[in-house]
């Protein structure tokens, strides 16, 4: 995004009848025109207020049919068990599912007319888990091993509306570039003419993720079925880059 005072006087001039002399002139002197530029950034630490989780259930047998009626039945027996947690049916989807066949390792001294082949199926059903529930967090994750799930994906904390946020450090890496250019044009004994430019380099929100290898080590420390997991806070950053045309 950038703005462009020249844009703002092209209009007006064009308005008088002016425009194509004034504005050539104008972007002839522009990049002769002494400037300052500065960059300004801020930093936002906001609690989290939205959880994703992702569970799965992973089976293995001889066929395919086996294996399905066996991740079957085990996410549905997960799926009961988060839903006596607190968990409702448009909190969670089915993030992934895959049916692969396991394939027989080549021995070390394998014969010239060895092939590899199928001895086995694997079933893989993940679980997407979206909530504003926080407080279930370690109960859910509990549960769902609990009732047989095998692998837990990944975990992570974010904002439901993270566009508040971002707009709020937008303002203040805003005034953070324009707090730095009056100081530096005091020190250089300057004046700021105007705005030439004031562009947006990045607004972000990053998200506070847990490491699956953490939660289960905490869980088996304390030797609890709900492991202890905290929300932590998002970070919500941004930057801009303010170019100001100075004079004496």
């Amino acid at each position: 995004m950038k703005i462009r005072l020249t844009a703002v006087i092209l209009s007006a001039l064009f308005a008088m009848g002016f425009a194509g002399r004034a504005y050539a002139s104008d972007e002839r002197g522009l990049d002769d025109r002494p400037n300052l530029t500065v960059r300004g950034e801020a930093l936002l630490k906001v609690p989290a207020d939205q959880m994703h989780l992702n569970i799965a259930a992973v089976t293995h047998a001889e066929t395919a049919a086996l294996a399905l009626d066996q991740n079957t039945a085990l996410m549905q027996k997960v799926i009961q068990a988060l839903k006596k947690i607190g968990l409702t049916e448009d909190e969670y989807q089915t993030g992934q599912f895959q049916i692969e066949p396991v394939w027989s390792q080549r021995p070390r001294q394998a014969p010239e007319d060895w092939r590899p082949r199928i001895t086995g199926y694997t079933v893989t059903n993940r679980l997407a888990i979206k909530t504003k529930k926080l407080p279930l967090a370690g109960k859910l994750i509990g549960a769902a091993t609990d009732a047989g799930a095998n692998a837990i994906d990944s975990i992570f904390f974010d904002l439901a509306d993270p566009r508040k946020y971002r707009g709020q450090a937008i303002q203040q890496a805003t005034a953070n570039a324009l707090a730095d250019a009056r100081s530096l044009a005091d020190a250089a004994s300057v004046k700021l003419v105007r705005v030439l430019t004031l562009s947006l380099d990045n607004a972000v929100a990053t998200p506070f993720r847990v490491q699956p290898e953490s939660f289960a080590r905490e869980a088996m420390a304390a030797e609890a079925a709900a492991p202890p997991i905290s929300s932590g806070e998002v970070t919500v950053q941004a930057g801009v880059t303010l170019i100001y045309e100075i004079g004496d």
